[in-house]
């Protein structure tokens, strides 16, 4: 038995050698079948014209391929980049597989991948190569650490970058589509997102009409970075449709968001539908419902690509049923929030891009009421009802009277000035009609206006007090009320100043 066994040794030895003298004959001839085959099927597949700065490849005991600087252009003498760009392309396979129709790649990895992603209606023209029918499927591929850059159809306007961590592609061929993972870094608000769905099939004349079907989730993206707003944001959804037109749906939890105005963080979540051009960056808002506190919000709008570079914002602001003490407290710094009621609101928003603060650059135009308002101060909520029963003729009444009745104004902000064209509130007996600015972030006051009572101006005191004014009564008469007086409202939102205004002398009321 020992001396059968070494005899089957030196058969096995001498096969073995055969073997590799035979393989060594060949590698010429397979170096340069393989270098072709695979030039020939990147060619084809990509649509794309395919450069090797250098192409290695071993037959024993199994298939290693390894291209070095891979470079894929649309076609030659293209003004854009390269549509793909390999510092290492590494791939493995069995000798039978790499060899079968179709070959079958047990495994590839791309190290230094860039993908320079066309805008629609530039990609290259299918290329009519001997194997453009050359079929290939690799069971997986993996791509650490690559850059995706989306390309403008302006070429002087910045591309988009995005940096991808890993991505995997499995049971990948040209002709069907293929389940992917991918972790990749959004680039504003700065955040990690996570993929994975079906990707494919790959549409070589256009990339971006290449269809994707997937979940998503981002994490910890930091709010921080867009400049006047703060919070740590997370948001899950689905999307799907082709690269420049993708439906997603999604939800977002901000539970600590909060403005720089106030500093107050509240808990925001959101519900979205958006259409989304992933070759720009492009958003159609379909419709947005937000909730913070005990409001909500409805919203549509977009987020297109500025002339200029960045993102500019418009949005479309409804608000039916909302509280006004919770606008109150999470645009204005003060505890608690002055005023409580019922509010509507609406309001076109524009952000421009920029990086100087969202609050300055913040564009609003809108309408607001506020019903059954009253004053936290006790003090402040005092002088409304005291003015409510001077306003009625009875000075001296000990019954509450009510808190405003209505607070309704028109608005426009620009550079963190409100401006107020139509300002008004009523209370029972007396009428507030104003117009002015208010300083989000220094709190100045600048308002002048008119205040109507029912009551003529003698009937609003009593005793000596409304014999003396009785004279000045047909003076300040309005029509259709008792009195008119023109007053103004100074100082800054914690010292208001209240006058009456009569041309270039005031006195303190």
């Amino acid at each position: 038995p020992m001396g059968r066994m070494r005899k089957w040794n030196v058969v096995a030895a001498g096969l073995l050698l055969c073997l590799s003298v035979a393989m060594a004959g060949f590698a010429p001839l397979l170096h340069s079948l393989a270098r072709e085959r695979t030039k020939a099927f990147l060619q084809a597949r990509f649509a794309s014209e395919v450069q090797f700065s250098d192409f290695r490849v071993s037959f024993f005991p199994r298939v290693r391929l390894t291209a070095i600087g891979v470079v894929m252009r649309h076609s030659a003498g293209t003004d854009l980049p390269p549509l793909l760009m390999i510092q290492r392309l590494s791939a493995s396979a069995s000798l039978l597989g790499f060899f079968r129709t179709p070959a079958r790649i047990e495994s590839v990895r791309l190290d230094g991948l860039q993908i320079h992603l066309p805008p629609r209606g530039r990609g290259g023209k299918a290329l009519d190569f001997r194997f453009q029918k050359y079929l290939v499927v690799v069971q997986k591929i993996r791509a650490d650490e690559a850059l995706l850059v989306i390309l403008r159809a302006q070429p002087e306007k910045p591309s988009e970058d995005f940096l991808i961590h890993h991505l995997e592609l499995l049971n990948f061929d040209f002709d069907h589509p293929t389940f992917f993972r991918a972790a990749l870094t959004n680039p504003v608000p700065t955040g990690e997102i996570e993929a994975a769905g079906e990707f494919g099939p790959w549409q070589a004349q256009q990339p971006s009409l290449t269809p994707v079907a997937a979940h998503y989730t981002l994490k910890n993206a930091n709010l921080g970075t867009l400049h006047g707003i703060a919070g740590t944001l997370f948001s899950q959804g689905k999307f799907s449709g082709p690269l420049d037109y993708l439906a997603v749906d999604g939800e977002t939890d901000t539970p600590n968001f909060r403005l720089r105005l106030s500093g107050h963080p509240v808990p925001l979540s959101t519900e979205f539908r958006a259409i989304v051009d992933g070759t720009n960056g492009n958003t159609i808002l379909k419709n947005v419902a937000a909730r913070f506190l005990h409001s909500s919000v409805d919203a549509t709008g977009e987020v297109v690509k500025a002339e200029n570079g960045g993102r500019r914002i418009l949005v479309n602001a409804v608000m039916d049923d909302g509280r006004v003490e919770d606008l109150l407290w999470l645009t204005v710094n003060q505890e608690p929030a002055a005023m409580t009621g019922t509010t509507q609101l609406t309001a076109k928003l524009e952000i421009p891009p920029g990086s100087t603060d969202l609050i300055d650059r913040l564009k609003l135009d809108g309408r607001f009421g506020v019903g059954a308002a009253r004053f936290t101060n006790p003090t402040v909520q005092q002088k409304v009802e005291k003015l409510s029963r001077k306003g009625q003729g009875h000075p001296k009444d000990t019954v509450s009277a009510t808190g405003l009745s209505r607070l309704r104004g028109d608005f426009k902000l620009r550079g963190g000035v409100v401006t107020f064209s139509r300002l008004s509130f009523d209370v029972a007996g007396a009428s507030l009609q104003l117009r002015g600015k208010y300083n989000l972030d220094s709190g100045k006051l600048d308002f002048h206006g008119k205040l109507l009572l029912r009551a003529k101006l003698s009937q609003t005191t009593t005793g000596v007090k409304s014999l003396l004014l009785k004279p000045l009564d047909p003076f300040f008469k309005g029509k259709n009320v008792g009195t008119v007086l023109p007053i103004k409202i100074t100082g800054t939102k914690d010292k208001p100043s209240f006058k009456l205004d009569l041309g270039g002398g005031s006195k303190e009321r």
